[in-house]
């Protein structure tokens, strides 16, 4: 009989402090995808003064690298990559801003209210 492994998992911090890290932290409530970027985000920011220093390799290869960490991220979480949003709205296309695991809902972000149009070929 194999040993049941007791996994630990690390907790998510809960969507506090200024707007945009309260979105940010609702878009990264799975374990997974919040701590993958903790390692993704700094690749991508140390992949600039590589590029400035010249280490071209280096810097393409922290920043492929730490994007691709935090796509394979947002893959787990359900939803899309941030930097996409607004690229999918302009061009009309679906955007999946929050995924199945998230339970938050967006900050500062009030949904449209639905309004009744009357037809008025119906009106009396």
């Amino acid at each position: 009989m194999t040993p049941k492994r007791n996994w630990v998992r690390l907790p998510v911090p809960r969507p506090r402090g200024p707007a945009w890290l309260r979105n940010w932290l609702a878009r990264h409530q799975h374990p997974f995808s919040f701590y993958i970027h903790l390692i993704g985000i700094p690749m991508v920011l140390a992949s600039l003064p590589c590029l400035l220093l010249g280490r071209y390799w280096t810097a393409a290869a922290l920043f492929v690298g730490g994007y691709f960490l935090q796509w394979l991220g947002h893959r787990v979480e359900g939803n899309d990559v941030g930097e996409l949003i607004p690229i999918k709205r302009l061009l009309g296309l679906p955007v999946v801003e929050f995924g199945a695991t998230s339970q938050a809902e967006p900050v500062g972000v009030t949904p449209p209210a639905e309004t009744e149009q009357a037809d008025s070929s119906l009106a009396l």
